[in-house]
């Protein structure tokens, strides 16, 4: 058997601990029998599951941006195609994106608008796809790395020049499912097609130091407004009075002449040539050259007299006057033609006033 002062040391500290439990339960107790209201409804959230707990705002969302992009040429010739690359960049260190859905939306707010001088807007979009659609899939893009979609669109024929505005539209997900939706704008330069259309060139007959005439008109065929129009005439073996001419702006089917004098510095072949220079709505010099030749006969600087008349290049006289004489009014046969026709005027006149006055005195005879 137990010795009594050991058994009664052990139902001592048996009722110790009995009564250390007791009191950190009721101190548990007490504190939450004095905790706030909202306090204990914290906790008894957080007990259940915390189920009525509103969804919190996802953070480190991925975000998908348009990096680069190329076009092929440089610019979109209208009634062409060209090559479109666009890179797509996920920016975000941590979380994919899956499921990518790209499209195509030209933004027709942004497009150049119709004047006067220009009808050549359409009303839809003036970029088509070519063997493709407007959208574009991609499974996957992960964290810090890129995807490049090439496309390749045609320009409509009747698309006025200018910049475009066209937005790429991307619907993605996370790993968790939560959709994402956000929009890019890239910049497409569209240009029309000069072409300058000129008549043949009118030339008179050349003779050495003699002014001629020399033209020709110029027309914008094509569909582009052509500015800082110039024209100029260049040669050798010529001279002009007037070397350039300044037409400025030139419209889409308008119409221009050009007209200088040239005068042979001496017999023989001229070559010369009409150079027009212009730049079309890009800012874009070009340059045109239209070439001409034609021989210039000789024509000798004694042909006329200081009075006018024709000389005889062989014998050097006055063409129709008198050998010896100075070349007066009677050598002239116009001066004959005259006489001869004053006089039979005036003979005409006589018989008839003979005539009158001989019926006079018949009519007196009579009475």
């Amino acid at each position: 058997m137990q010795p009594v002062e050991a058994y009664e040391q052990d139902q001592l500290e048996e009722n110790y601990d009995n009564s250390t439990y007791a009191t950190k339960d009721d101190e548990t107790i007490n504190e939450g029998a004095n905790m706030p209201e909202n306090s204990q409804q914290d906790i008894q959230n957080s007990q259940a599951g915390q189920s009525s707990q509103a969804p919190v705002e996802k953070k480190n969302q991925p975000k998908l941006i348009i990096s680069s992009y190329s076009m092929n040429p440089k610019m979109a010739e209208a009634g062409s195609n060209f090559d479109l690359s666009i890179t797509l960049y996920n920016t975000n260190y941590e979380n994919g994106i899956y499921n990518l859905k790209m499209s195509l939306d030209p933004n027709m707010q942004s497009q150049p608008q119709t004047t006067s001088e220009n009808q050549n807007v359409s009303s839809g979009s003036v970029f088509v796809p070519v063997n493709s659609s407007n959208t574009f899939y991609t499974q996957a893009i992960y964290p810090w790395q890129t995807d490049t979609k090439n496309i390749k669109l045609n320009v409509l024929p009747n698309a006025a020049a200018g910049n475009y505005v066209m937005n790429v539209n991307f619907e993605y997900e996370d790993a968790d499912g939560t959709q994402y939706q956000t929009t890019e704008s890239i910049g497409i330069a569209v240009v029309q097609k000069s072409e300058v259309s000129t008549s043949e060139i009118m030339l008179d007959e050349l003779s050495a130091n003699t002014p001629s005439s020399i033209s020709m008109d110029i027309f914008n065929t094509g569909k582009d407004n052509l500015s800082n129009f110039m024209v100029k005439v260049e040669g050798e073996g010529f001279d002009t009075d007037q070397d350039s001419y300044f037409i400025g702006n030139l419209q889409a089917g308008a119409q221009e002449s050009f007209q200088a004098t040239i005068t042979p510095k001496e017999a023989g072949e001229i070559n010369g040539k009409i150079v027009m220079t212009y730049e079309d709505s890009t800012g874009e010099e070009h340059k045109e050259e239209k070439e001409f030749k034609k021989e210039a006969i000789d024509m000798p600087q004694d042909q006329y007299d200081e009075n006018g008349n024709l000389i005889d290049p062989q014998t050097g006289e006055v063409i129709g006057a008198n050998p010896g004489g100075n070349g007066a009014f009677y050598t002239n046969g116009i001066f004959w033609v005259g006489l001869v026709i004053v006089l039979v005027l005036l003979a005409l006149l006589i018989r008839k006033r003979r005539k009158k006055k001989k019926e006079e005195q018949e009519l007196t005879i009579d009475e």
